[in-house]
């Protein structure tokens, strides 16, 4: 809609209004004292209002007159330059501190009306069709259940955002069942929060840990986050009087088989039918890989427009996402509404032993910095092939972060690693300034840098069977990983590679619709300043 059309259609809505609405205007005049005139401004006002919130107008003032106004059906957007250079506390958001720590995108950046605009399901219905996602406590390997390894945060995250998209893809409302039985110490892969769980036995012979949990702290990937109602519609767990979770989870291994999708329709209590699609991680994956990731590509496709309102897009944004053909466009449209629909939120003690991690680091949280993702165990898939090293150099990180706009204060570089003891001994080799911050001679010299990095990783020895490890080890490796994700996703540049679960989802929540002002040649979303250390440019 161009700001001629809309002004038309809103001058033929007040013209209207004024024949229609005489009743209402001498009702609140009559009961406000206010004059006519005034009752009639009050009532475009509140139809202006109306339509701000209904398709995410923006309005322009006209510098030489307060009433002269241009309406394009396009959001008021965030100021460009505090999206490039954001902090870890917001300061656009009035609220209470922990907030910044729950999500893995600024507050201020999150779709507080998403709820309202989604589409209306026939009352009744909302749990007619189901997505019940089973997350693993621990992860199969190659489809055997004996065979079972530590999936770390990231990997279950990106998996749940995975599900989501399948989730709302299909229509479905999406319900998560969690085992009722601690299959891992403590009943979470995600640890022991202390403020939570006590210590009720330690046996003496095999150093084993048993914990004594409170029964209102959920378990699972419910300890983790919390699961938007908006995703859940407010449905349950389908047909609990005939199927618990290890019938539910016989027929998740049974539809393993199959290629496709297959659905099972149960009877509830109340008579009503659900029909259900149960998966868990391996199947999530297989389904997208095999039945789904076409579809979501597939160009022209009513569709696309369905599926981004569902993900919370305002209608001009759905047909802008129906439009685009690229396909990173489209994974990179799909991340920005992901990011900004609250979709992924830690549970309150997640985000307060987090805020409490990232303040032993030291690292400050009012202004801007970088950050680097370096992975030191393991090797680089595909790396060691092209160049013979096993790890990507740290020198190679410096490159490909080097600026040129040379500046006298010393510029945050953060650095997450699953090794920071090996990445501090090599930083330990570069020349320090007068004031102990690093120059880095041949890379960027006319920049002095400080970098902050955590504490090495706490074992996930527990993950294992048999294992002996405690719960509460498991946990401050939790919060380890949260903190990273977090200061890395809100970090103004980003350096990393994509052959890291890690990467792929800081990269989802750097991503934004582009509304800004003057960036329209910039493409239809954009992705806070990321850069590629090796590899492929764009995660897929």
């Amino acid at each position: 809609m161009t700001g001629m059309s809309a002004m038309t259609s809103m001058t033929a809505l007040t013209s209207t209004t004024a024949m229609t609405a005489t009743p209402i205007i001498a009702a609140i005049s009559k009961h406000t004292g206010l004059p006519r005139k005034a009752a009639y401004v009050v009532v475009i006002v509140i139809i202006v209002a109306f339509l701000i919130w209904r398709e995410g107008y923006r309005i322009h003032v006209n510098s030489s007159t307060l009433f002269n106004f241009n309406l394009q059906d396009i959001p008021v957007p965030t100021n460009g330059d505090e999206y490039n250079k954001p902090h870890l506390l917001d300061e656009a958001w009035p609220g209470h501190e922990n907030v910044n720590f729950e999500t893995l995108v600024q507050p201020s950046e999150i779709d507080l009306l998403l709820q309202r605009r989604l589409p209306a399901i026939e009352e009744g219905h909302e749990c007619d069709d189901i997505l019940l996602y089973m997350p693993n406590q621990l992860q199969v390997v190659d489809g055997d259940d004996d065979n079972v390894r530590a999936n770390g945060v990231e990997g279950q995250l990106n998996s749940y955002l995975m599900a989501v998209m399948l989730a709302t893809y299909t229509s479905k409302a999406m319900v998560i069942l969690e085992s009722n039985e601690d299959l891992v110490p403590g009943g979470s892969q995600f640890g022991c929060p202390s403020n939570a769980f006590n210590e009720a036995v330690k046996s003496a012979g095999n150093k084993q840990q048993k914990f004594d949990t409170d029964e209102d702290v959920p378990k699972g990937l419910s300890r983790l986050i919390q699961h938007s109602e908006w995703l859940s519609r407010g449905c349950s767990v389908p047909c609990q009087n005939n199927h618990d979770y290890e019938k539910w989870s016989n027929v998740r291994k049974k539809n393993r088989k199959s290629k496709y999708a297959q659905h099972s329709t149960c009877r509830n209590d109340s008579g009503w039918e659900s029909r259900v699609l149960v998966v868990d991680e391996t199947d999530v994956q297989r389904l997208f890989d095999n039945n789904f990731k076409g579809k979501m590509l597939h160009r022209p496709s009513p569709t696309a427009y369905n599926w981004a309102l569902r993900l919370g897009a305002k209608k001009y944004e759905a047909q802008t996402f129906a439009d685009l053909e690229d396909e990173e466009d489209i994974w990179d449209f799909v991340s920005a509404l992901l990011a900004r629909s609250d979709v992924l939120r830690f549970q309150p003690w997640i985000a307060k032993d987090a805020r409490n991690f990232i303040r032993l680091s030291q690292l400050p949280m009012q202004v801007s910095y970088d950050a680097f993702h370096v992975r030191r165990e393991g090797s680089v898939q595909g790396y060691e092939k092209e160049t013979g090293l096993d790890v990507i150099p740290f020198q190679e990180y410096l490159k490909t972060w080097e600026r040129h706009d040379c500046s006298d204060k010393a510029r945050i570089i953060y650095i997450a690693s699953d090794n920071p003891g090996q990445i501090k001994e090599e930083i330990s080799k570069y020349p320090a300034g007068d004031e102990g911050n690093l120059i880095l001679p041949g890379v960027d010299e006319c920049h002095g840098l400080r970098f902050y990095l955590r504490e090495d990783s706490t074992s996930t020895e527990f993950m294992k069977k048999g294992s002996t490890s405690d719960c509460s080890i498991q946990y401050r490796r939790t919060i380890s990983s949260v903190a990273d994700l977090i200061i890395l996703s809100k970090s103004s540049t980003f350096i990393g590679e994509f052959g890291s679960s890690f990467a792929r989802l800081v990269r989802t929540f750097r991503a934004a619709l582009n509304d800004f002002p003057g960036r329209e040649e910039e493409g239809p979303v954009l992705v806070r300043d990321t850069r590629v250390v090796w590899g492929k440019l764009h995660p897929g």
